[in-house]
């Protein structure tokens, strides 16, 4: 599947993967703090955004993002991933480490041997598709508000003009099948990752939300111990969504890796 990305500046590269749902756009705070300082790619992962087409597990994400690495000419990147990215990010790192010349992981889904309750039931075989459908048709319908375009530009300014597309996308069928599609990988296959998180040896940053519920601190804290050469960034009165309210901590975390492998 051949990813649709922006690709921007130029320099030492930055590829950015964003998490689920979602798009390149989701980037777009992060994005705007580190054009003309270096290269940018951000791709629509499959099943989401230009790319569309069907979902697919993390390994096979990683090897449709090294094929776009190929297709730019780009030999090694700065890899961040937020979310569900950063299991990307990881399957990356560890079965293409050339490519991969650091990492930023944000808010990142920590491979683990049991899924959490929350996990179980979204990708449940029976009930995850008519629950995740539910789900996002409702919140399709509450982002179509005006009021939530207003909300948006006081608490994450620069993605109030995406609202809008977001509604109608999740009122549709692709975004939820595309999230149950990855649901069912992050119970089937993330834990697999995890036998391999001591080999990745690319100099990595964990940044984590003191007030994150998705991916806790102590998960966060956890991966850091775990990958041989990563050091914990904890941000401080901050949730999950990092990259669009904490923007600058994220560039200058981006930044700092790319600086450290120039």
């Amino acid at each position: 599947m051949e990813l649709k990305a922006l690709d921007t500046g130029s320099g030492s590269a930055a590829l950015l993967l964003h998490g689920q749902p979602g798009t390149a756009g989701h980037w777009a705070p992060v994005t705007e703090r580190l054009r003309g300082r270096m290269r940018v790619i951000a791709p629509d992962r499959p099943g989401y955004g230009r790319t569309g087409g069907q979902a697919v597990g993390f390994r096979e994400n990683a090897v449709a993002a090294v094929a776009l690495l190929d297709r730019l000419e780009v030999e090694s990147a700065v890899v961040a991933g937020h979310s569900w990215g950063a299991g990307v990010a990881l399957a990356l790192a560890s079965r293409f480490p050339q490519r991969v010349s650091a990492l930023v992981l944000v808010g990142a889904m920590v491979p683990r041997a049991q899924p959490s309750l929350i996990d179980r039931m979204w990708s449940h075989r029976r009930f995850g598709p008519p629950a995740t459908r539910l789900w996002f048709r409702v919140g399709g319908l509450v982002l179509s508000l005006p009021l939530m375009r207003r909300l948006t530009q006081a608490t994450a300014p620069g993605l109030e003009d995406q609202v809008e597309t977001i509604a109608d996308e999740w009122r549709g069928d692709s975004v939820w099948r595309s999230f149950y599609a990855e649901q069912r990988a992050l119970v089937d296959e993330l834990p697999a990752l995890a036998p391999e998180l001591p080999s990745i040896q690319a100099p990595t940053i964990v940044l984590s939300g003191a007030w994150d519920l998705i991916s806790p601190p102590s998960q966060a804290r956890a991966l850091a111990r775990t990958l041989p050469n990563a050091r914990l960034v904890t941000a401080k009165r901050a949730g999950h969504l990092l990259p669009q309210k904490r923007p600058r901590l994220v560039a200058e975390a981006i930044a700092a890796a790319v600086r450290s492998r120039a």
